[in-house]
């Protein structure tokens, strides 16, 4: 059974640029809270690999290719439930209706695996039409003045927010590699400026090595020479 603590580690996993073996969208795919919205390109219907073997299966493919809260658009394969909710949305769930439509997918924690009846992670479809949401502009790196692309398996967005969190500011994969290998030299070079300063401490004299002069060893023998000596 594949676990919620499971699928959580697989997915900081991906986040450490790891990517899952499977070809079809997983819960693991999606982060946490998002409820990515996806137009359908396709419908097909075929034998699919599962983790308890080999199944037909109709699979949905998508017309993006990245969509923030999600790390990679895979084909989606159709359960029980899901077609339930594509006939309630549109009517039917041919290839021919569903071409073009947009569904919104979220997470359910609650899902019963048929192989053992434990509890899973898995994709559901909202029971509505997606709402048309504002497109807020994409945001710009702070040294660059560019665009923030997306990078690493990550949206613009939270590239931007990453970024604006460990650098105070928004920025590009490339800007924020090019801050990091700055921070990197200057910490070795107040490491040798250090070592150097800590070199020249040990080499120069210091205070306790510094003789008095002895005056017994060089003084005049006055007592010889006739003077009172007090």
């Amino acid at each position: 059974m594949m676990t919620k603590d499971k699928l959580r580690q697989l997915k900081g996993d991906e986040r450490l640029g790891q990517m899952r073996e499977s070809e079809y969208l997983g819960a693991e795919d999606i982060d946490d809270g998002a409820e990515p919205v996806l137009t359908i390109a396709g419908l097909w219907n075929g034998t699919v690999t599962l983790q308890r073997g080999k199944e037909n299966k109709d699979v949905l493919s998508f017309a993006e290719e990245r969509v923030p809260g999600i790390m990679q658009v895979r084909p989606l394969i159709v359960n029980s439930t899901n077609r339930k909710t594509l006939r309630k949305l549109f009517g039917d769930a041919k290839a021919s209706t569903l071409m073009g439509k947009q569904i919104q997918l979220y997470v359910d924690h609650n899902v019963r695996d048929p192989q053992d009846g434990g509890l899973t992670d898995g994709i559901r479809i909202r029971p509505y039409k997606p709402r048309v949401q504002k497109q807020e502009p994409p945001p710009v790196c702070a040294d660059c003045e560019k665009e923030i692309a997306p990078a690493m398996g990550k949206d613009a967005r939270w590239l931007a927010a990453y970024t604006a969190k460990h650098y105070g500011v928004p920025l590009c994969a490339a800007c924020a590699q090019k801050r990091k290998d700055a921070a990197v030299a200057a910490e070795m070079q107040r490491e040798q400026e250090g070592a150097a300063e800590a070199q020249q401490f040990v080499d120069s004299p210091q205070e306790s090595d510094i003789q008095p002069p002895d005056y017994e060893a060089g003084a005049p023998n006055m007592e010889a020479e006739g003077e009172e000596v007090l």
